[in-house]
């Protein structure tokens, strides 16, 4: 009998003990978290040195026998003064703001031909149009260089219009120049060869250079 009492307290025992067991809660599974996002570096824009008035005059690779002599700018010393140059020319009715120029001075055919090439700056867009304009409407350019020779002419390069200026000096053959502003900047390249290809062409290479020219 004892032997019985004690196998019902023994069963009674691990019933209790499972009952128990079911009865605790499981732990919740572990909430995953988020990887930690890897700090990544903001590169920092490097800005270039600004581009000097005169690193916009062709320096190499010249059409024909252009040869640069020599740049004038508001740092070269002496008595030469480009921006005050400058002024001579586009200075007129139209007003232009305050301006500050570089010229290159080139030869062509060995010293036969001296060409002067100005870039001016403006304060915007407006101005350096209006320059073009007062620069066209010089004295010098009233009347035509012959009955034959219209002083104007236009051709279109790097997309953008230009003037092309012709000058017919006495006893001498037409002469081809090119005056036209882009942005803020006025480009002027004198009359000063009758090699209209060989102008075209150092034209096409003033200021950002490259494109195809054609007759506009």
């Amino acid at each position: 009998m004892k032997t019985t009492n004690m196998t019902l307290i023994l069963v009674l025992a691990v019933t209790l003990a499972v009952a128990a067991c079911g009865c605790i809660v499981p732990d919740a599974p572990d909430t995953p978290v988020p990887p930690v996002p890897t700090p990544t570096k903001t590169p920092v824009p490097t800005t270039s040195a600004p581009q000097s008035i005169a690193d916009l005059l062709p320096s190499d690779d010249l059409p024909g026998t252009f040869e640069l002599r020599a740049v004038i700018d508001e740092n070269t010393p002496g008595s030469l003064n480009a921006t005050e140059e400058a002024l001579s020319m586009v200075s007129g009715n139209l007003s232009i703001g305050d301006i500050h120029a570089a010229q290159g001075i080139y030869i062509f055919n060995d010293g036969l031909y001296d060409v002067h090439i100005t870039i001016a700056e403006c304060t915007d867009s407006v101005n350096a149009a209006n320059a073009v304009e007062n620069y066209k409407n010089q004295p010098a350019f009233e009347k035509n260089p012959s009955k034959t020779v219209s002083r104007f002419g236009s051709v279109e390069f790097n997309g953008h219009e230009a003037t092309e200026v012709r000058m017919k000096p006495q006893g001498d053959g037409v002469r081809y120049g090119y005056v036209w502003s882009s942005g803020n900047y006025v480009y002027i390249l004198g009359p000063g060869t009758d090699d209209r290809q060989a102008s075209l062409q150092l034209a096409q290479m003033i200021g950002d250079g490259g494109a195809i020219i054609s007759e506009a």
